[in-house]
């Protein structure tokens, strides 16, 4: 498990890192898409968001101090909570356009309309935990 976050911690900061060839200003905001966060009533949800949320707060942070940006360029971001639900998930993706962000991380449960839309704004997106493999009887 720790290996595994360990990872993740080292895609976002590889990621967010990249950023700054991408877009032009003094500071990039990254959407994050997470689900960490449970509906009222629904006690099923298991909220991957919790162990997973620290990683971006950690990368942002050491591009920020150790690793910065060029021409004092630095990152921050802003959170968006799907509640593990697609249709609020693809809401966000929205909500956080208007936000004009620069990029997309997430979310962690669907992502394929999200990255369509991310696609037609341009925006860049990672989705940090791969979608559940389906296979089909042969």
């Amino acid at each position: 498990m720790q290996k595994s976050n360990r990872l993740t911690q080292f895609a976002i900061l590889i990621f967010l890192g990249s950023l700054y060839g991408l877009c032009h200003g003094d500071t990039f905001t990254i959407g994050y898409l997470t689900g960490s966060e449970r509906r009222p009533g629904n006690m099923d949800y298991h909220r991957p968001g919790l162990s997973i949320s620290g990683a971006i707060t950690m990368a942002v942070d050491e591009i920020n101090r150790l690793h910065p940006l060029v021409d004092g360029h630095y990152l921050n971001f802003t959170v968006a909570e799907t509640y593990g639900d697609e249709e609020e998930s693809i809401l966000q993706v929205a909500l956080l356009w208007t936000q004009n962000v620069a990029a997309y991380i997430g979310p962690q449960e669907t992502c394929v309309h999200e990255a369509k839309m991310a696609s037609g704004f341009n925006l860049p997106m990672i989705s940090y935990k791969p979608p559940e493999v389906h296979q089909e009887y042969s």
